[in-house]
């Protein structure tokens, strides 16, 4: 019971990032980019909730769900990344750095993840309430018909 209020802490943190992925793929626009930040915002939802009955109530077989969802997030934050960096018009562009920062938060989170995501999305937040145009920039879709 001494660490519920741990896990609790660390889950919601979680989950909070589950919340703001989507609403930065809003941010910057496209189909391509939403699509990624919700794949990857289901990945940390999973991983939240997985930590929660793994941690919490001491079920060892959730840890895989932990693994998957990390996975999940990372492999589609890597690919929003690239996107965003390959497709963005101008200086939306720099915005790639917002999922590479929080790839990087996750894969160093023990040494210094929490600064580095802190940072990151400081700077996410920022971008948000700046001049920035990434509202309404879409990075170029591929034509489907």
């Amino acid at each position: 019971m001494t660490e519920w209020p741990f896990v609790l802490w660390f889950s919601s943190t979680l989950l909070v990032l589950a919340v703001a992925l989507p609403v930065f793929g809003r941010m910057v626009g496209g189909r391509s980019t939403i699509r990624l930040a919700t794949i990857g915002a289901a990945g940390v939802a999973l991983s939240s909730i997985a930590n929660v009955i793994e941690d919490g109530f001491r079920v060892d077989a959730a840890f895989f769900a932990f693994v998957g969802g990390t996975l999940i997030l990372i492999g589609s934050l890597l690919a929003l990344t690239i996107w965003i960096a390959r497709a963005a018009p101008g200086a939306v562009r720099f915005l790639a750095i917002i999922p590479a920062g929080t790839v990087a938060g996750f894969l160093l989170f023990v040494a210094a993840g929490g600064p580095i995501l802190l940072v990151t999305w400081f700077a996410a937040a920022v971008a948000a309430l700046s001049d920035l145009p990434a509202h309404t920039a879409a990075p170029a879709e591929a034509s489907t018909t």
